[in-house]
């Protein structure tokens, strides 16, 4: 019997974008999502604590992060609960992916990301310049969390580094890597091969968005490591 997949979500902290995904998964494993409040700015120190809070007891489960909870993941499975079988990073990082941010990391936090044109946001998320083929739910997804919330993400974002945390994990670990990916580099990626001791790599092509934009792709690599014992 496959173990439970429990997702922690993006930037957005909804899990709003990624229906498409979940009803692939749902028709073999049973998933829950860990949203995050959309009213409160809280860091990732704050965010794991919330996290292990809600984290399934007495029952296996895998944990998958998406891009931004990727440190949250980490720090999680560094130090694991006890029914805690196994990782899965999807688009993520151990440290700041844009140190070249660092420097103006406080002009960089205040950018209307919410409000930025949807030509702009278009190919870097989902790969395409029509905004028209955004995932369904997509351009909703952070409608309804606050401006400070979305600012204080992203200050954790450019000030973080969890790297001594990847060769604590002992735990099966798939890295799910899009190969359009025009938000997190590939160096992020190699880090975390680099450092994660059992680490598997899956290249699906599309963008950075790939639960989203690529559902039935992404749920057959997770299913195939599911699979395998974990």
């Amino acid at each position: 019997m496959m173990p439970q997949l429990v997702i922690l979500p993006g930037l957005d902290g909804t899990g709003a974008r990624i229906t498409p995904f979940l009803r692939e998964m749902e028709r073999t494993v049973p998933v829950r999502v860990l949203k995050y409040p959309p009213d409160q700015p809280m860091g990732y120190v704050e965010l794991e604590s919330l996290v292990r809070q809600g984290l399934p007891q007495g029952e296996p489960y895998v944990l998958l992060a998406e891009s931004f909870s990727g440190p949250i993941a980490i720090r999680v499975a560094a130090d694991p609960p006890p029914d805690l079988a196994g990782l899965i990073l999807c688009g993520t990082f151990a440290r700041n992916p844009f140190p070249w941010l660092r420097a103006v990391r406080a002009l960089a936090v205040r950018v209307p990301f919410k409000s930025l044109p949807r030509w702009v946001r278009a190919p870097l998320l989902w790969g395409s310049g029509d905004p028209r083929r955004a995932p369904p739910g997509a351009e909703r997804a952070s409608a309804g969390v606050a401006r400070a919330v979305i600012r204080r993400r992203l200050h954790e974002v450019l000030t973080l580094d969890v790297t001594t945390h990847l060769a604590a994990i002992v735990l099966p670990t798939l890295i799910l890597q899009a190969t359009r990916d025009r938000i997190v580099p590939r160096a992020a990626t190699r880090l975390l091969v680099q450092r994660t001791p059992r680490a598997l790599v899956a290249d699906i092509e599309g963008p950075h968005l790939l639960l989203q934009s690529r559902p039935a792709e992404s749920a057959a690599a997770v299913l195939r490591f599911l699979g395998r014992g974990n």
